[in-house]
């Protein structure tokens, strides 16, 4: 009989995933290949998006032709495994794999009619016979995804999430900006509304801020201190966050997984992170005032923490190099795959909730 291949299907390019196939393969007792099927194109216009979401139908769907082949699917994104066991339950196929991830799991439940349906779908979607486990970054969201989904604890594997190392490319990046500037990016999830009334206070007049999102509008007059940029391209929001004072991230939902992209590739190139607790971040990366700085939503003490921090060179230079430190030991993308490699294998223990 055929030896079956493991495979890690992505949607992105071989050099964005490459480290992560690297430290699975380093961790694991099997070889896994590479198949590639690009999908993140970004977000923008309809027919963006139109065309992304078509190809996280698509691409699961042209691997059920040579379903009998694959032993174990690994998927960096997580509607090629959600639908490729969907198509498996729809088709009434009979299972040939040995098992299927989802990683960066994550879902929100949303509202009204089209809310309803996205809800029966990943339900029907995911709680079957072909999809065994979902990996999601916090302890915390494992109980939410169970309530929501009907999900079983154990059917998930929860592990930091990990960006690539790409200091040596990124440190001499530049920006065409005039002083020193707190940088906050995002598109989901986050609360620029929150930093905008924490700006707003007397102690961070004299600090800048830069708030960067195409999905976030003011709703109304920004105080001079604060500068607001739809326009700044992913490409470009890596010369932002090189270049910025201090990196922070103020999150909506505390118990949704997101933000961590950001979080991380602040850390990665060394920067004083910042972030609103409870969150999963907070949860699963910022060790308070050792790697970095966790603020309550509360306006008034918020702004004194940030601004304490901000006056500080000292402890902003110790922090800034704990958080480069601590993403070197334990947040980079090879380490993710590492880490996550073992869980699946049983070599680690699965989340204990309580």
């Amino acid at each position: 009989m055929k030896q079956k291949k493991n495979i890690i299907f992505v949607d992105c390019t071989q050099q964005e995933i490459q480290s992560f196939v690297d430290g699975f393969n380093e961790a694991s007792d099997e070889k896994y290949e590479l198949k590639v099927s690009i999908a993140n194109w970004g977000h923008g216009g309809l027919m963006i998006n139109l065309r992304r979401y078509l190809a996280y139908f698509l691409a699961p769907l042209k691997l059920l032709r040579h379903r009998k082949e694959f032993g174990n699917i690994v998927c960096w994104q997580q509607f090629y495994a959600i639908n490729y066991a969907f198509f498996c339950r729809l088709f009434r196929l009979k299972r040939h794999h040995k098992t299927l991830v989802a990683v960066n799991f994550t879902y929100k439940r949303k509202a009204g009619l089209l809310g309803k349906i996205y809800h029966k779908y990943m339900v029907y979607a995911c709680r079957n016979k072909y999809i065994d486990y979902f990996h999601i970054p916090s302890y915390n969201y494992v109980t939410q995804c169970c309530e929501e989904l009907g999900l079983r604890p154990e059917q998930f594997l929860v592990v930091h999430y990990g960006v690539p190392d790409t200091y040596d490319e990124m440190k001499d990046l530049k920006v065409d900006f005039d002083g020193e500037y707190v940088f906050s990016i995002g598109r989901s999830n986050r609360d620029f509304d929150f930093l905008v009334d924490v700006w707003r206070q007397d102690c961070l007049k004299p600090y800048h801020l830069v708030i960067a999102s195409d999905v976030w509008q003011p709703s109304g007059e920004l105080p001079s201190n604060i500068t607001f940029r739809n326009d700044i391209t992913y490409e470009q929001s890596f010369a932002w966050l090189n270049n910025c004072k201090l990196s922070i991230t103020s999150i909506d939902d505390g118990r949704i997984c997101s933000g961590d992209t950001v979080l991380l590739t602040a850390m990665m190139l060394g920067k004083p992170v910042v972030v609103t607790s409870p969150s999963t971040l907070a949860e699963m990366y910022v060790r308070d005032d050792i790697n970095g700085l966790s603020v309550p939503k509360d306006t008034a003490q918020a702004a004194s923490m940030i601004a304490a921090l901000l006056g500080d060179r000292d402890r902003m230079a110790r922090l800034a190099a704990s958080a480069r430190q601590s993403f070197v030991d334990r947040f980079s993308r090879h380490n993710m795959a590492r880490t996550l490699c073992q869980q699946l294998s049983g070599r680690t223990s699965q989340p204990r909730l309580t």
